[in-house]
């Protein structure tokens, strides 16, 4: 690899991904990443692409907060709740290792079932809500386990903006950059989609599961390891 830094390459288009969200029936900390180096190996030709909403840029990985007391009446799966939760998030839970039955799965995901819940994984800045998948289960209008885990994954999955990566700086990129290498090896394809917000994870892609938002009572914490 050639020592000269090489600026980043941008594409116009977003990438499309098609989300097929199987059915759980039909399948079964703190956040402190190691600095980046002193002098960061040089930068590829990385492709970038615009995701529908745009969200603010990150600087650092602060550690997850020590969750408040929860709101009365409002309570996770166990399944779910911190630190049960044992989920690689570089794979789509029906292709992971996790040990939850299909009947665990479709469970409520809270008590009392919501119809929505709003997460942020692992002090990234990034809110996305997780809503249910009526497609699967017309009527059941419940955030289920399957869905808070499936939209993680998927949310994970989304491009990285061209101005969220040149917000960082050296050692930051190069940290990105080495889990964005780790993640797509020698596959052309991934390579071309270009950076991913688990990328910015920097290798901590293990869910240990959810906290409540020390900012927001209305807020999941993902924590990751």
């Amino acid at each position: 690899m050639s020592t000269k830094e090489r600026r980043a390459r941008f594409n116009d288009n977003p990438v499309a991904e098609v989300r097929s969200i199987p059915s759980p029936a039909s399948s079964t900390s703190s956040l402190a990443p190691s600095p980046g180096p002193s002098t960061p190996p040089p930068l590829p030709d990385v492709a970038f692409s615009s995701p529908a909403h745009s969200h603010a840029s990150i600087s650092s990985y602060p550690s997850p907060p020590h969750p408040p007391p929860l709101t009365p009446g409002v309570y996770l799966h166990p399944a779910l709740a911190a630190p049960s939760l044992q989920y690689d998030m570089r794979h789509h839970p029906t292709q992971s290792n996790l040990r939850l039955s299909p009947a665990i799965l479709a469970t409520p995901a809270s008590s009392p079932p919501l119809p929505s819940l709003s997460l942020r994984v692992g002090g990234l800045p990034w809110l996305f809500t997780v809503r249910p998948d009526l497609g699967l289960s017309p009527g059941n209008a419940i955030v289920t386990v399957s869905d808070v885990l499936t939209s993680v994954y998927f949310h994970l999955r989304t491009a990285v903006k061209a101005d969220e990566y040149n917000a960082m700086n050296k050692a930051r990129k190069a940290e990105i950059f080495q889990a964005f290498e780790r993640r797509v090896g020698t596959d052309p394809a991934q390579r071309g989609k270009g950076l991913r917000r688990v990328d910015f994870l920097g290798g901590y892609t293990r869910a240990h599961g959810l906290i409540r938002a020390q900012s927001k009572d209305d807020v999941w914490d993902v924590v990751v390891h």
